[in-house]
This record gives structure tokens, C-alpha cells and sequence, in this order.
């Protein structure tokens, strides 16, 4: 058997154009479908729906609990990075200070030398005074007897080795930034305070599906009373009313009014576009995964084929 027989013996049977007429060496898009993003109205932190809806002025709707819990846990880490931030300057102002003490020293020690070399005029002592700095600096050297065996303190030796890892140098610890002390929507990363979120009555339209836990169409328009699924949903904010746009554009946008509570509307800055969910038709919905699968291995393509073709894998969300 020949040597390019033996390494092909696993796909041999599968040419190429086999293989692409099969669709495995094609790119596939597909267009996410609803069950990859969440119905309208749920909760973005609990997944769920809301028993007491809140809504931030981007237009994501959270539960009130659940926000606030979120908004409480980022305060809580900006105190304790805040706390982690001061350490680290009132170590690097104690830093700064021994080095500045240090300094004042040395210079105090080197005018003291100094003094006393001008005013000592043997020639002798000066010599002597400089024989014992020597002698100071050096190491001291053990004499050994006779038969006596040099002992040497194998812990110094240790600490010059990379590779004992008690010994090891590490890294200086990463420098804590300057902290920004701003809670923020999890979901947008912008400003968020408690006094911005804005309440909101969803009117719930299957109520045997909200015992359920809630689903697709769970919530409706208050005017029209139609499941709002994919359609995009206005709040009326002096009301907390939640309506469909073509009921604004059709009835509410004529009047300037809550046809629920009656409440008078200064203009387009009293409504608030809702976060809607995804759907299956391209008209709603921009998300898509792009893949593309085969039936060989890299390896034999890269040492018979020269990698000429798409490589087989997962190219993610697009």
C-alpha cells in the first residue's frame, strides 16, 4: 500500500465536489428565530415577568427588586474599590516618604564625612576611618580549623534560584485605577439612579399564561388589547400606560392625552420607546449565525491538500 494510501485511508471515499454538492463545505446563515431572545416584557436580570415592572430611561423594563438589588451590590463594590484605591495611595505617599527620609540621610551622613575629613588633619585617621568603612562593607570571612567543614546558609543560596518557589520574585501587584463612582444599567452600561427609573402598569393579556411564569404575548396593548409580541411598544409616562405605536400614531397622537387616566401630553417627550423582543422575520430582527461545517480533519487537509479549502468551524453571531 502506498504511503499517501495510508494516511487518506479515513475520507478517501468523499472527493471535494462530493463533499460541497453534499453542503458540508457551504457557509450556512440563518436568521435567529423568537426562542433565542426573551418575550416582551420580561425582566433582563431575573428572565422572567415582572410582578412589578420598572422601566429605565433607555427602555429596558427590569423588577423593581431586581434592579434595585443590582444598583445596591454596585454601590457596595464601588465602596470597597474605593477603600482598595485609598490603601494603595496612602501606601504609595508612605512609599514616597521613607525614599525622601532616605535621601535626607544619606546627605546628612555624606556632609558628616565630610566635616570631619576637613577637620581632621591627620593624615592617619582618615586612613583608619576609611580602612573600617571597608571593613564594615565587606562580608565577614569565617576561618575555618583544622578538619573543620565550610557550613554555608543554603536559604540565601535559595533565594537567587528562579525555580524554588518559595524564593520566586513576583510581579508588582496591578495598580488600582481611580474609581468611577456612577451605577450603571447593566444592560446599556449608562447612567442609572434609582429616581430615573420610571414605573409602568403592563397590561397583562393571557392571564392563565402569566400563572404559568409568563410567555410569548403574555402582555397586550391597554388600547387595543393586542398581544404585543414583536411590534414596537410606546409608554405613555405621565400614565405608566404601555400602548402600541400605531395606537399612538392612530388615536393618542390626535387627542395628546391617556385614553386610560385621562392625563394631558406635552408632546413626543412624554413617550418612551420600549425594548422589544427579537423574531424570526428579517423585517424585526438584524441577528444572525453564520457556520459552516465539514467531514475531514485539518490536519490531513493541510498535508494533502495545502489547506486549499474552507476549514471547518463556528464563525458566531454576526
Amino acid at each position: 500500500m502506498s504511503r499517501h494510501s495510508k494516511h487518506s485511508n479515513d475520507r478517501m471515499f468523499f472527493t471535494a465536489k462530493e463533499r460541497a454538492d453534499a453542503g458540508f463545505t457551504k457557509t450556512r446563515k440563518e436568521v435567529m428565530s423568537t426562542d433565542c431572545f426573551l418575550p416582551f416584557g420580561f425582566c433582563s436580570l431575573t428572565l422572567k415577568a415582572p410582578k412589578d415592572p420598572v422601566v429605565t430611561p433607555e427602555g429596558n423594563i427590569f423588577e423593581r427588586e431586581a434592579i434595585l438589588e443590582c444598583l445596591l451590590q454596585q454601590k457596595l463594590d464601588i465602596q470597597a474599590q474605593q477603600k482598595k484605591f485609598e490603601e494603595q495611595e496612602r501606601k504609595k505617599e508612605q512609599r514616597l516618604q521613607s525614599l525622601d527620609k532616605e535621601e535626607e540621610l544619606k546627605q546628612l551622613e555624606a556632609f558628616t564625612r565630610a566635616e570631619q575629613g576637613l577637620l581632621s588633619e591627620d593624615h592617619r585617621h582618615k586612613r583608619a576611618l576609611d580602612k573600617a568603612a571597608q571593613v564594615n562593607d565587606a562580608a565577614p570571612q569565617k576561618k575555618l580549623r583544622q578538619g573543620e567543614l565550610l557550613v554555608k546558609d543554603k536559604s540565601q543560596m535559595r533565594a537567587k534560584s528562579f525555580w524554588t518557589k518559595e524564593f520566586t520574585p513576583t510581579a508588582a501587584p496591578t495598580e488600582i485605577k481611580k474609581v468611577d463612582a456612577i451605577t450603571r444599567c447593566p444592560m446599556t452600561g449608562k447612567k442609572l439612579k434609582v429616581k430615573d427609573l420610571i414605573q409602568v402598569k403592563m397590561e397583562v393579556a393571557d392571564q392563565k399564561l402569566m400563572d404559568q411564569g409568563g410567555g410569548k404575548g403574555v402582555y397586550c396593548c391597554a388600547v387595543s388589547k393586542n398581544p404585543i409580541v414583536h411590534q414596537q411598544a410606546l409608554l405613555l409616562k405621565p400614565s405608566g400606560v404601555v400602548i402600541l405605536e400605531s395606537v399612538w400614531k392612530d388615536i393618542v397622537s390626535k387627542e395628546m392625552k391617556c385614553p386610560v387616566t385621562g392625563k394631558k401630553l406635552k408632546g413626543e417627550e412624554d413617550l418612551l420607546k420600549l425594548q422589544r423582543g427579537g423574531s424570526g422575520f428579517s423585517a424585526h430582527n438584524d441577528v444572525e449565525a453564520k457556520s459552516f461545517t465539514m467531514i475531514r480533519s485539518a490536519i490531513g487537509d493541510n498535508r494533502t491538500q495545502q489547506g486549499h479549502l474552507p476549514r471547518a468551524g463556528y464563525a458566531g453571531l454576526h
